[in-house]
């Protein structure tokens, strides 16, 4: 078993590797613009990885989760509140590599904006563990 894990990693590694392409795989919120074409752009920004267009063209899929909360709290102020996560998965859906979930509420720092401040924050993450 000791012996699996650096092939593991390896295989990991070559997977999500700098100039991969990778496909957003995203559901649609109703929070306005949808937080997976939001992570397009900015992903595009980074320029980490290719933006493919469809699964068939990609090296691997983001799978973007998206958890939304409302009510008011002491930080939102009613808002919604959007928390982001992103699974890797190979085309076989077998699971890569997964972020720990990226929380934010609407607040006048991010424009009341939470869907793009989760984006932002998980592209953050994304570029600690990646770049």
């Amino acid at each position: 078993m000791l012996i699996l894990f650096p092939l593991l990693a390896a295989a990991q590694d070559e997977a999500l590797q700098k100039g991969k392409s990778v496909y957003i795989e995203s559901n649609k919120t109703d929070v306005g613009k949808s937080a997976g074409e939001e992570l397009k752009s900015v992903l595009a920004e980074w320029g980490y990885w290719k933006i493919a267009s469809s699964k068939s063209e990609a090296d691997v899929i983001l799978k973007l989760d998206t958890k939304i909360s409302g009510g008011v709290t002491w930080t939102s102020w009613g808002g919604k509140a959007v928390a982001l996560s992103a699974s890797f998965v190979t085309k076989d859906n077998r699971e890569i590599w997964q972020s720990e979930y990226y929380k934010a509420a609407p607040n006048g720092a991010n424009g009341f904006n939470s869907q793009s401040a989760s984006v932002r924050k998980l592209v953050r993450g994304l570029r600690k563990k990646f770049d």
